[in-house]
């Protein structure tokens, strides 16, 4: 069983803070469209795309997934949604709400890669270094943490808790 910190890790403010900054440094980009992973990078990708604010972004949705139900990466990364889109000589931006052991992003940039854009980079909500299992780094990072498990804002335990405004960490609680 599991519940929430006592506090959030990352309040509403410093997310709002970080997303400001952040489209400031992608603005600078000349970038055609944009990836947004789902489900878990859909409000991160909502939020920051309206603060970077360009009237000749295109965005686009892909399903990206290697957890399921469970708090481990499976490994295996499952990529639906590129069927559908030309990216043949696009500067693709990824979106992605977190960066863990690494292997959904690299899944989806070598996925990307094939279709022949000019470039790829990526933009992830929060990094965690700490649990990479391949060599992949995020061009664009939002927050760096710990080995925590976390929820809120587009990130979820078994479906609950993206709604959350800020990021919670999760704990785990014995014998209640």
């Amino acid at each position: 069983m599991y519940s929430l910190s006592e506090k959030p890790l990352i309040s509403r403010q410093q997310i709002d803070e970080r997303l400001e900054s952040l489209a400031e440094e992608i603005r600078g980009e000349d970038f055609d469209i944009i990836l947004s992973a789902l489900t878990g990078g859909f409000i991160f990708t909502a939020d920051l795309c309206r603060r970077i604010a360009c009237p000749k972004l295109q965005i686009a949705f892909i399903k990206a997934s290697s957890y399921g139900n469970g708090m481990e990466s499976s490994g295996k990364v499952q990529i639906s949604g590129l069927e559908s889109l030309d990216l043949k000589g696009k500067a693709v931006l990824v979106i992605d709400d977190i960066l863990d052991s690494g292997r959904t992003m690299l899944g989806i940039k070598e996925a990307l890669l094939a279709l022949g854009p000019s470039k790829v980079k990526t933009c992830v909500l929060l990094d965690k270094p700490a649990r990479r299992a391949v060599n992949i780094e995020a061009d664009y990072v939002g927050f760096s943490i710990g080995n925590e498990f976390v929820v809120g804002y587009g990130l979820d335990y078994a479906n609950e808790f993206r709604t959350y405004p800020e990021i919670w960490t999760m704990r785990e609680t014995y014998g209640q």
